[in-house]
């Protein structure tokens, strides 16, 4: 119960519902006690009896024990199962919370698949086991012991007997405990697999459907399906033989009374009436021993489950806040680069190596260099998303002395991949903004990334919902929506990351005419493969492919030196000639 315990503990944050709904249990198993006795004791009279008169104060005693069973039984499921449902709500919201304020290099190892499953499944796990699980439990722990009590002053030779297979039954379960918690860690690990899988295909459907490796792809989900069916099998093996336990003691138990019972009525040493009592009472301790063996079976899940929570929820980020941390609203935006060197692991390789640069206040900076030089790696710096070796200031302040949140919500950032959200376009523009945009706002954030009359295009117009990660946009169309996005925050410093490759040039040059319009004194860094895109920058930082700094200029004084950044915009001039003006 070590694992479980912390969540139990979420539990006693709600003690006054819970305390309400553990006392309806007792109430309720006394209640049905009182109804069997109450049966047996009438059954007996009525042998006896000649006169009926009687019954109708025993049947108005069992109406009202019968109502009160079933207001209790209600009220017990309404304050427990719905403090279940308050924890479960809780900590999905702190599980999420944890996750969205991991560092990049926990998402970059973690499958979103596995994720999933932990924010679902595993919540659902142990919130069955601590909610329902404990109700049937504590249902279990009144209604057996007073059930034998009863039944041990009736016959104890009877009621010894019908022991044996419950204590039978509880060595069986304790065996098989184990057993059923190794199968459910490995069914949960097989279903964030299939997550996993499932989740690849459906993000990444037109890769998929473009390459033709469908079957490739339903083959691997196959796999992961099997290898879950075989776990699943040996863990309803496990479950099974529990069960199949359960059962036996339950029939067992009254082989038990009716050969020892029957025969104790047949020569009138047990009542009739005692002998119901038996059976009915058996009946009451098996069906919560049954509960129980349920319980564990679910036992091994929810520590499984637990476990898997907990290792996330212990996760500590790397990137967080000093505890002085250092605030300021509005920053200026100058940046300087010193001895600046970043690797993504304690043993990967290099990917920026010594450097040395100062972009002041206000100004615009390129980066360029050959594909894998570490142009997204740099630019990533600038909002902390990684600790670098050297020293990184802003305004004068090494980063790692910045508040994350003053930081940030002063910056935006437009990365590569350009995610949208499945929600109407309007939305996705306003999903950065820290205060309420109004149609008018949005509208002059979308001219301002030229995108105005494309949206205008839309059947929903700027309503028109948005499929998963912009899937019904094209590759320009959403870059230019998630630099509206970022404009939209008014950030005082504006990073864009390759994000006009998907647009033509002649887009290209009215954006970016239109951001140095609206330039506002803000600083802008910028990555590009199309050079084009930095021909307008204060100074370019040409990386060279094991991510050292190679130059640094302006547009003039690069192309007129020798090196990577004249060759390349010498070709790229070519091609646009022969492309009639499409670089």
């Amino acid at each position: 119960m070590k694992a479980l315990w912390p969540y139990f503990q979420r539990f006693l944050l709600y003690k006054t519902r819970l305390l309400a709904g553990l006392l309806c249990i007792p109430l309720g198993q006394l209640a049905d006690v009182a109804m069997t006795v109450m049966i047996g004791n009438a059954i007996e009279r009525a042998r006896t009896s000649d006169d009926a008169a009687w019954m109708r104060w025993v049947i108005l005693y069992l109406s009202l024990f019968a109502i009160g069973r079933a207001v209790f039984r209600y009220l017990q499921r309404w304050f427990i199962v719905v403090v279940s449902r308050e924890v479960e709500t809780d900590l999905k919201q702190d599980t999420l919370e944890k996750l969205t304020s991991l560092s990049f290099d926990f998402h970059n190892k973690s499958r979103s698949g596995d994720v999933v499953s932990r924010l679902t499944s595993d919540v659902e796990n142990v919130r069955m086991f601590l909610g329902p699980g404990m109700m049937y439990t504590v249902g279990a722990l009144v209604v057996v012991p007073i059930s034998l009590a009863v039944l041990f002053a009736l016959s104890p030779w009877v009621t010894l007997a019908m022991i044996v297979p419950m204590a039978a039954m509880g060595w069986i379960m304790k065996t098989l405990t184990p057993r059923v918690h190794r199968h459910s860690v490995e069914v949960q690990e097989s279903l964030a697999d299939i997550s996993h899988r499932a989740q690849e295909n459906f993000g990444g459907i037109r890769v998929v459907q473009a390459a033709g490796i469908e079957d490739a792809q339903a083959e691997r989900f196959a796999a992961s399906s099997r290898k879950n069916r075989t776990n699943q099998i040996a863990m309803g093996n496990a479950r099974g033989l529990m069960h199949a336990a359960v059962n036996g003691a339950f029939d067992l138990a009254f082989v038990v009374i009716l050969v020892i019972g029957g025969l104790a009525a047949i020569d009138r040493t047990l009542a009739v009436g005692d002998l119901f009592k038996f059976i009915d009472l058996t009946i009451k301790v098996f069906w919560p021993l049954i509960a129980l063996g349920w319980i564990a079976g679910m036992y091994a899940r929810a520590v499984a489950s637990a476990e898997r929570i907990t290792d996330l929820l212990a996760e500590v980020p790397t990137i967080q806040d000093p505890p002085d941390a250092y605030r300021a609203d509005p920053l200026r935006g100058s940046l300087r680069f010193d001895g600046v060197s970043f690797r993504y692991g304690p043993e990967a390789p290099k990917v920026l190596r010594d450097i040395d640069l100062e972009v002041p206040a206000g100004s615009t900076l390129g980066v360029v260099g050959p594909t894998g030089s570490g142009k997204s790696t740099l630019l990533s710096l600038a909002g902390r998303l990684f600790d670098c070796d050297g020293t990184l200031s802003i305004d004068g302040v090494p980063i790692q002395r910045w508040s994350l949140e003053s930081l940030r919500t002063q910056l935006g950032y437009v990365p590569q991949d350009s995610f949208l959200f499945s929600a109407p376009y309007d939305e996705n523009i306003r999903f950065g903004a820290d205060r309420e945009l109004s149609d008018e706002e949005v509208a002059h954030y979308v001219r301002r990334a030229a995108m105005e009359s494309e949206v205008l295009s839309f059947p929903g117009g700027y309503h028109q919902r948005v499929g998963e990660r912009g899937v019904t946009l094209s590759g320009g169309q959403r870059q230019r929506t998630c630099i509206a996005r970022a404009l939209a925050k008014e950030p005082r410093i504006l990073i864009l990351d390759d994000c006009l490759s998907a647009v033509d040039t002649e887009t290209e040059r009215a954006l970016l005419d239109s951001l140095r319009e609206a330039g506002d004194e803000r600083t802008v860094l910028v990555s590009a493969h199309r050079l084009s895109s930095v021909v307008e920058a204060d100074q370019i930082l040409v990386l060279a492919p094991d991510g050292s700094p190679a130059a640094l200029g302006t547009h003039e004084e690069l192309v007129n030196q020798p090196g990577w950044y004249r060759d390349t915009w010498e070709r790229q001039q070519r091609r646009a000639e022969i492309l009639g003006g499409e670089a």
